[in-house]
Parts: structure tokens; C-alpha cells; sequence
């Protein structure tokens, strides 16, 4: 029996933990404390492309006699748990011999998960000194960073080369023991850094014991798990505004990182022409993956995910939130530094939402697509991320940014299916896109600015002329 990706689908309490281990967390900042050392950050700098510093800092002297290692004696359940890891299936209850473990964390609740983490990489940091990198350059941008909390490689050569064997043999599946936060993009490892190396030399997906943080509580949206003409609205009060669209249908923008990404504007000439306009500085829209898994396989308890992975990602406000299946739609699709225009009934259908890729269309991952297409073969609905500046007032004639899930929307189109959107529209005062967002976007290309002047002159008239 395979493994899945390990959500934390098992829900545990920690009422008098010991806090030995222990998350210091903000918006965008996370860090990893062991026996009160900060061991780990993990930080959004909100730059061109987010990125990550971590960094491991030497331990303090420590006159407190309870953070001495020959202070503490080994409970005779530590010895069940390391059995344990040692070989792992999948339909075991990980909390059962976790409990040791659990009982170190700072009082709270977490969530457990057990599966096999794909595409990993370790990102070591070395003891004082400062390590850096950014989303897609340095590191692979499919895949998920664990962060060693001991020595890397590790030093017993004898020990990786014995779980190479089990594993290589399938005599042994031993599992690695992760703890995250929602706030951060890592993976700290607390135990298994053998086992991981071994994993690594056999190009295996390592078998984990995933440990996470909950923040604060949000209810479950199980109406996202059906098919809706209807939002259902809600505050964010405490959003990072990665993703922050502003505006209204006809003149809106898509802003990500701060930056404004894509602009689509109807001119109000009496014709039905829209206009969208790409930016020339692309922003990697990272922290999206976080959604990856419970978009890929919407099932129950997905909603949930989907909504604590998109909320921080969103600008403060209102949205409605919806499972969207669009009768009609086509895509328009924007090259970078281009301009884009079209008339509905001559260049496109008569009727259909329109949706705005944020990334390269078609997309270029033939075998992603290939396999988007056989799961919605099986019956599968992989759901396709959208994003729009207010609830539309007609649902065949307006405009939608996609965000994430370009090879699963090229999948629908290739079989003729319906696209299954988890459709967010942002609720604002807002008449129109600031002018601003516009000649951002336009910079000082003379064609660019050439092609825009109409729109830019709509949206620079006083209200109500």
C-alpha cells in the first residue's frame, strides 16, 4: 500500500507540554527554538521573489541545569517510538508512539500526518553562519526544503549505508520525524538525518512523520466541496497581501509581491473591448505551492487546507469563495511586455467567462498535463485557483486571474471538461484600478503606452463623467 502526501490529518492536543521544542512565528517569520535556542529562521523578505534566510546560530552557555543533556533520563516510551521509525506503513496511528515526542512541544495543537514528502532537497546551514536563497533560482521550484537540525551529511557513513540496504531491499520503510509551521516554507528535521541521506542516495521520496503547528483556528468550508453559482463571504483581517487584486471587473489589477502582475480593462468606448496589459517583471508566485496537495486532490477536509494555505497569501478584506465550474469560458493568454485586446463575438465566443493566465500558456509541462488528463479521466476534479476584483455581474462576460493550476486548466481543455475553480472574489469600494497600477506596468514602452493611453484616460476621469 503506497503512501499519500503527509497532511496533517490527525489532530492532537498538547495541554502541558514542556516547550523544548517550540516555534517563535509572525506573518512571514518563523522561528525554530530547541531547549529555548534559536536553532532555525525562516523569513519572508517580500523582495522581487520571496526568500528564505536561515540561519543556525552557535549555542549559548547555559548555567540552567534542566537544559543539560546529562540532566534528563530516558522514559521507557522513546524506546517504542524509535522501534517504531525504524519501519513505518502506512494505516498506522502516528500519535500513539509519537506521544513522547509530543509531550516536548509548547502547549497547543498540533497536526500530525504521515506520507512520503516528494522532491526534497536539504538546505544545510552551517553553525554562525548566514545561508540565503531565492524561490526557483537555488533551490528546484517543485519541491519542499528540509532544514537538518544536526550535522549534514551526517558523519556515521556505516548507519546511511544499513538503511540504504533496508530500504533499497524494501525489507524497511524508517521514517523521518519533520515539525513545520504554517508560516514557514521549510521543513525542520528532528530526527532521522541517516535515514534522510539514504532516502537522497536511492533519488527515493523519504517516508515522514510530519508534526505542524496550528495557528488560529478557522471553521471548515465544507461548502467548497461542491459546485456553486454563490459566494459565501468572509474578513480577513490578517492577510500578507501576496496576492491582492484591487479594482473592479472591467478595470482591474492583479498585484503580486506589491508589484502589479496583470491589468485588464474594458475602455467604456460603447464597444466591447477589453485589454490586458503583462508585466515585464514577472514575480514567482512561491508560497501558492503550499495549496498544491489539496488542490491536486479536492477531498474532504481539503476545503479547510485550501482556505488556511490561501488566506495568509490574500490582502486584508472581505471575499466570497466558491467551488465554480464555468459553463463557457475561454483563455486569453498575455505574453510579458505585450498587449492584449479582443471583442467578444468577433475574436472570441459570444458568451464565456474569460480567464487571465498568470503564467506561460500554453503551459510548458507536457507530462504534468499528460497526468492532469488521465486523473480527470478517472472521475477526478483537480481544482484550478481564480481570482477576481469583485463577484461577477455576469457570469458570461467577465474576467478572472488565474493563480495557480495552468497545467490543470490546459488538461480540461484538452478533454473538454468543464474546469472545477476555487473561485475568490475580493468585495472593495473600489470603482476602477489606481491609474498608477497601469503605468507601472506600461513602464516606459512607447508601444505599450501607445496602446494603453484609452484605458489610462477612462481611468483618470473624474467619477461620475
Amino acid at each position: 500500500m503506497p503512501f499519500d502526501f503527509p497532511l496533517p490529518c490527525n489532530r492532537v492536543d498538547v495541554p502541558d507540554g514542556l516547550g523544548v521544542i517550540d516555534f517563535d512565528a509572525g506573518v512571514g517569520r518563523v522561528t525554530l527554538k530547541l531547549a529555548g535556542d534559536p536553532i532555525a529562521r525562516d523569513w519572508d523578505e517580500r523582495g522581487g521573489s520571496i526568500m528564505w534566510l536561515a540561519r543556525r546560530i552557535a549555542p549559548q552557555p547555559d548555567d540552567e541545569p534542566l537544559h543539560r543533556p546529562e540532566a534528563w533520563a530516558e522514559p521507557a516510551e522513546w524506546d517504542v517510538l524509535r522501534q517504531w521509525v525504524r519501519h513505518v506503513e502506512p494505516e498506522d496511528d502516528p500519535v500513539v508512539p509519537l506521544r513522547p515526542l509530543l509531550g516536548l512541544l509548547a502547549s497547543g495543537r498540533y497536526g500530525v500526518g504521515l506520507g512520503t514528502l516528494p522532491n526534497a532537497h536539504v538546505r544545510a546551514v552551517k553553525t554562525g553562519k548566514e545561508a540565503r536563497w531565492y524561490a526557483d533560482s537555488s533551490i528546484p521550484f517543485f519541491g519542499h526544503t528540509i532544514i537538518p537540525t544536526h550535522h549534514w551529511p551526517p558523519p556515521d557513513k556505516a548507519a546511511v549505508a544499513a538503511y540504504r540496504e533496508q530500504i533499497a531491499d524494501a525489507r524497511a520503510q524508517p521514517a523521518l520525524i519533520l515539525v513545520t509551521h504554517p508560516e514557514s516554507e521549510a521543513y525542520y528535521l528532528l530526527d532521522g538525518h541517516h535515514k534522510l541521506a539514504a532516502y537522497l542516495a536511492l533519488e527515493r521520496d523519504p517516508v515522514c512523520v510530519v508534526i505542524e503547528a496550528y495557528t488560529a483556528r478557522r471553521d471548515y468550508l465544507s461548502y467548497l466541496e461542491e459546485p456553486s453559482e454563490e459566494y459565501r463571504f468572509s474578513e480577513n483581517e490578517s492577510g500578507t497581501g501576496v496576492l491582492h487584486v484591487v479594482g473592479r471587473d472591467g478595470a482591474s489589477a492583479l498585484r503580486i509581491g506589491g508589484k502589479p502582475c496583470l491589468v485588464e480593462g474594458y475602455t467604456g468606448s460603447g464597444t466591447a473591448d477589453r485589454l490586458a496589459v503583462r508585466s515585464g517583471d514577472p514575480w514567482v508566485r512561491r508560497k501558492v505551492r503550499r495549496l498544491r496537495a489539496a488542490l491536486r486532490e479536492p477531498a474532504q477536509a481539503s476545503a479547510l487546507e485550501m482556505s488556511r494555505a490561501l488566506w495568509p497569501l490574500l490582502a486584508p478584506g472581505r471575499y466570497g469563495l466558491r467551488r465554480w465550474v464555468p459553463g463557457t469560458y475561454y483563455v486569453e493568454a498575455v505574453q510579458p511586455e505585450r498587449i492584449k485586446s479582443w471583442y467578444v463575438g468577433i475574436t472570441t465566443p459570444d458568451l464565456g467567462a474569460v480567464l487571465l493566465p498568470t503564467d506561460q500558456w500554453p503551459p510548458r509541462d507536457a507530462a504534468t498535463v499528460a497526468d492532469y488528463c488521465r486523473r480527470i479521466k478517472r472521475g477526478e476534479r483537480p481544482l484550478v485557483v481564480t481570482l477576481r476584483a469583485a463577484p461577477p455581474e455576469d457570469e458570461d462576460d467577465a474576467v478572472a486571474f488565474v493563480v495557480d493550476g495552468h497545467h490543470k486548466l490546459a488538461a480540461y481543455q484538452r478533454l473538454g471538461v468543464a474546469p472545477h475553480c476555487l473561485d475568490i472574489a475580493r468585495v472593495s469600494e473600489e470603482t476602477a484600478c489606481d491609474p498608477a497600477d497601469l503605468d507601472a506596468v506600461a513602464g516606459e514602452d512607447p508601444v505599450l503606452r501607445e496602446a494603453t493611453a484609452r484605458l489610462l484616460a477612462y481611468l483618470r476621469k473624474p467619477a461620475g463623467r
